[in-house]
């Protein structure tokens, strides 16, 4: 930094005359600036400079000022500033915000320095300095000219010794370095042999680690290690020491003098080797935060022992494992208390261990008196979320014999051998369930195992679904995929927990896991049933699953639609799979204890970040919620009253018997029926199986299947015409190859159909010849299909053709609307996604890619309905039917936008919203439609308003939840630092160890 002082801003002197203000000459303020080039960069620098001018006679006229005046009032109104007495600025002044306040201008921004702008590209000018310095190292440096230690500066000492741990580089003789070092026994060190250092242990020299005793402290009667090596793994590498343990009368069990110098035994049995606790927990805490594993930490540790590889180290890498499993059961059972309760491990509960939620409700703890029976008993429901995970699957390595693990259910596995056990009674007793809604892959795996070598195919979980923490026996092992018995003992198992009454469970098959499970529950043992009646508990399914589940279901169990769930979307455990699926790497080749356990440590070590994280998160989510919830709720006001009274009494009537008993009317399914090419399709074939006429000419092919083939082929031919455009000129032989064969599948299926349209349309073939003999149509997309449409004025044609064609056209008219809406919110959403996710030239390009194939889908549903509707209106003529072009309208460019887009042209008060969003019905006639269209998007948006009211409500409950929840758990921790055993020592670090949880869980 620089000697130099910023000075004071100087002192306005104001005085006051009781006769007359002397009117001082006026000054000028002028700003020179100093511009210099230092090693640092370009720096400038700003003085001003006061130029007094002649002096004026004052006028006695004057105002009197006043002591509450503010000396710079004049200034900042542009008054002259040698008009006030003192003012005077020396031309060393350089004060810039204040002179800023006083000009009423802003300085220029000061050059930013190369070390400013690129400090990379500054420090490439010094490389070879950082070198020199590193080079330096390597040799005796400034040792080289003393001839003694410099620590005991005895003659004739060679001080020849140097440790590499240590921040002191100055070489010391043996004695010194070995005397340093009494209580750092793992450090390196380094002998200079006259041409460079060599590394020596100080196990070589000399040093002998004591224990039982204080550092300097002899023990009378020492006991060596076993073999007399003794290996320690330490952060900085595995070292090998002369250990020394106390056999006095004084002396502790080997593994406790260990544990008490804070080296951690490998067993408790003649230890020889020992982990310092440093080194455990620096490597729980890698594997937190990188996932690492316990192979690759060891062998960095090898390397950093000996980097090149040519010296031969001791193994210890099972002992580690032990180890840190070891490590990480005991920091579960100490956090959780364990270590303050007089009845020891041996005592845990069944998920005592886990972290819990504090914003969650749970009764006695953080739930106010008389809960159950308040009006508002909904913001006392927990919220749960269900999934499978398939990536965190266990290889058919060890078993529970050889490999048992130590939780036994404390935290968040549940309990092995009672689940096994359950598992082997129910499992067959369970039967896998037919879906009644789409085709789930959790369904149609629940029989598939993981594949060959593999023990178990994934975990299924049990997670609070408002705040993504994993809950206590509510995780397992799946064996066949997502089977029910498996995913019903972890939900079952969790709730024996302290749970309150109601429930609202999420599960990706909601739909038909929870069909039957007051019957599967009433199967399983009493221990496992809960206390909640299925009456208490909603099932739903999850935002982004909903979609993949049929129309009924979408609606029956949707989160946007049921009332009293806020905002809540149901796919927490997606959240925590995408946290834990890194492991996987190193559990599925664990023992399935170890697995257990270290999962176990994973899940607790993600529910602590969460919990500390919460004031993050309700700050976040309480400014979205309270600007979500104005905004909603002013919307759904404004659409309310731009309808009739009475429609919105009936339709908000609707809703509320609706929510209160699904087996109402649904207003938000449309109750008018739709159009669909298969509907008509359908009704053709019928008409036609009962119709004797002898119309029907073709033993297999009726006059309906004839249109409908048609319409098929031209579709494809629109297809193929498209895709040849799209080829280019510089296509490969490989894609004209497949080009050239669809092509010609094309044409002989158009040859077979057009045999049988001769049968029914006899007058065609006239065409056709005429065609044949100028030439015409050699490429399939080119075939002229003659559509009763194209040839009505013509020749003759069966009426029933016509009708069957103009049927067909109208449904195919609401097929290609359907298809135009969807992908028109397709774009949008893509736009969208890529304003906020996409950033760089190669993102920015495929985007590009995609938004192109979009908009040529578009493009091609706006020209088939054109096409369509050109067909359909000759028709409708002929028939006299025009009611199918009412509904049908014109397609202009300005229809095909989105139902949310912003159009300019219009203000926001004048916006129509296009008609090819009205029309998905028959109805009877636009304003059934229309009517149909606004009562639907007027339940929605009742929806949307009121869910975003919720979730205002139920964020101020939690949070008061979690001030409840650390008051209780702060005296929990009180209660137990008064607890006494009987070793006074040991009673005073479990009274300080509560004591500091109990301040740390202090709201």
């Amino acid at each position: 930094m620089s000697g130099r002082r910023s000075r004071k801003r100087p002192r306005l002197h104001v005085d006051i005359y009781e006769d007359e203000i002397p009117q001082l000459p006026k000054a000028s303020i002028q700003r020179h600036t100093d511009i210099m080039s230092t090693r640092r960069g370009i720096s400038t620098r700003q003085s001003f400079y006061s130029m007094p001018a002649s002096p004026v006679k004052h006028s006695s006229a004057a105002p009197e000022p006043s002591l509450e005046d503010d000396p710079l009032d004049d200034w900042n109104t542009g008054a002259d500033p040698g008009e006030d007495d003192g003012l005077q600025l020396p031309p060393d002044y350089v004060d810039e915000p204040h002179v800023r306040e006083l000009l009423d201008e802003e300085s220029p921004r000061r050059a930013r320095s190369l070390a400013d702008s690129n400090p990379l590209l500054q420090w490439t000018s010094d490389i070879d300095n950082y070198m020199a310095e590193l080079l330096r190292l390597e040799g005796k440096g400034e040792d080289v000219y003393h001839t003694t230690c410099l620590a005991c500066q005895i003659p004739n000492t060679h001080a020849i010794y140097r440790c590499d741990s240590c921040e002191d580089v100055r070489l010391l003789c043996k004695g010194c370095i070995v005397s340093c070092h009494a209580s750092l026994p793992f450090h390196k060190i380094k002998e200079w042999n006259g041409l460079y250092f060599e590394k020596i242990t100080l196990k070589q020299l000399g040093l002998r680690y004591q224990l039982g005793h204080p550092i300097g402290h002899a023990c009378p009667n020492p006991s060596q290690a076993r073999d007399g090596d003794f290996v320690v793994i330490d952060i900085d590498g595995i070292h090998s020491i002369a250990l020394d343990f106390c056999n006095c009368h004084l002396s502790s069990l080997h593994y406790v003098q260990l544990l008490r110098a804070r080296l951690y035994p490998s067993t408790t049995v003649q230890p020889q080797t020992a982990a310092t606790f440093r080194v455990l927990e620096s490597f729980q805490l890698l594997s937190f935060m990188s996932k690492c594993s316990a192979y690759e930490f060891y062998r960095t540790l090898a390397r950093r022992t000996d980097n090149t590889g040519t010296r031969p180290l001791p193994n210890r890498y099972t002992p580690f494992l032990r180890m840190i499993r070891q490590w990480r059961h005991l920091k579960m059972l100490k956090r959780s208390g364990r270590g303050n309760d007089p009845t020891g491990s041996s005592g845990t509960q069944l998920g005592e261990c886990a972290v819990l939620c504090p914003s969650c409700p749970h009764p006695n703890i953080n739930l106010p008196t008389g809960w159950e029976t308040a009006p508002n008993s909904w913001i006392y429901a927990l919220f749960l979320a269900m999934d499978a995970n398939f990536r965190l699957k266990r290889l058919n390595v060890s078993s529970n014999d050889k490999d048992p693990g130590l939780n036994r259910g404390f935290a968040y596995f549940v309990s092995e051998k009672p689940f096994k056990a359950f598992l082997q009674t129910y499992d067959k007793k369970i039967p896998d369930d037919v879906s009644t809604c789409s085709n789930h892959d959790a369904i149609k795996s629940a029989s598939a195992r993981g594949g060959k070598g593999v023990a178990a195919s994934g975990v299924g979980a049990v997670v609070c679904s408002r705040h993504n923490i994993q809950r206590a026996n509510g995780v397992g092992d799946l064996q066949k995929g997502e089977r029910y018995p498996n995913m019903d003992y972890f939900y079952l198992s969790t709730l024996q927990q302290n749970t309150p009454k109601k429930l609202v469970v999420s599960y990706d098959i909601a739909c038909q896991w929870s069909r039957n499970i007051s019957r599967r529950i009433s199967v399983y043992p009493i221990a496992l049933r809960p206390h909640q009646s299925n009456e208490d508990i909603t099932y739903l399914v999850p935002k982004f699953h909903l979609a993949a589940h049929n129309l009924a279901c979408q609606i029956a169990f949707s989160y946007n639609y049921t009332p009293m769930v806020a905002r809540t979307d149901g796919e927490a455990p997606e959240r925590n799979w995408a946290a834990s699926n890194p492991t996987s790497s190193s559990t599925k080749e664990m023992g399935p204890g170890s697995r257990r356990d270290t999962l176990d440590d994973h899940f607790g070590d993600a529910n602590w970040k969460k919990t500390t994280g919460l004031v993050t998160s309700y700050s976040r989510k309480v400014k979205e919620a309270v600007a979500e919830r104005a905004d909603h709720v002013a919307a759904f006001l404004d659409f309310s009253a731009s309808l009739a009274r009475e429609t919105v009494v009936e339709w908000s009537e609707a809703v509320r018997q609706w929510e209160s008993d699904q087996t109402n009317t649904n207003p938000f399914e449309p109750t008018l029926s739709q159009i669909t090419g298969s509907k008509v399709r359908l009704e053709l074939a019928l008409e036609d199986a009962s119709d004797d006429s002898p119309m029907h000419i073709h033993d297999d092919i009726s006059p309906s299947v004839l249109i409908s083939q048609g319409l098929d082929l031209e579709e494809q031919q629109q297809r193929l015409r498209r895709d040849t455009a799209l080829m280019g000129p510089h296509c490969t032989d490989l894609q004209r190859a497949k080009m050239l064969e669809r092509s010609n599948r094309l044409r002989r299926r158009i040859e077979a159909w057009i045999e049988v349209q001769h049968l029914y349309m006899p007058g065609v073939a006239v065409f056709r010849a005429r065609e044949n003999r100028e030439g015409s149509g050699t490429e399939a997309f080119n075939i002229k299909l003659y559509f009763p449409s194209q040839v009505i004025t013509q020749i003759s044609i069966d009426p029933k053709l016509k009708d069957y064609e103009a049927r067909l056209r109208f449904a195919l008219g609401h097929d290609i609307l359907h298809d135009l809406r969807r992908h028109i919110l397709l774009r949008a959403a893509m736009w969208k996604s890529k304003d906020r996710f996409v950033h760089g030239q190669r993102e920015n390009m495929r985007s590009q890619v995609l938004l192109r194939k979009v908009e040529g889908r578009i493009s091609a549903d706006i020209a088939r309905y054109r096409a369509n509707r050109v067909a359909l209106a000759h028709l409708a003529e002929s028939l006299l039917n025009p009611g199918w072009l009412e509904v049908l309208q014109p397609l202009q460019d300005a229809d095909t936008v989105s139902l949310n887009s912003r159009q300019t042209s219009v203000g926001e008060g004048r916006r129509k919203m296009p008609w090819i969003w009205r029309v998905q019905n028959t109805g009877d006639g636009d304003d059934a439609t229309m009517q149909e269209a606004l009562r639907i998007e007027w339940c929605k948006a009742h929806a949307r308003a009121h869910r975003w009211q919720e979730e205002c409500i139920l964020l101020r409950e939690e949070m008061r939840r979690v001030e409840s929840f650390f008051e209780w758990q702060a005296g929990v921790w009180t209660s137990r630092a008064s607890l006494s055993f009987s070793d006074p020592i040991t009673d005073g670090g479990r009274r300080a160890y509560a004591l500091g949880q109990a301040a740390l869980q202090k709201p």
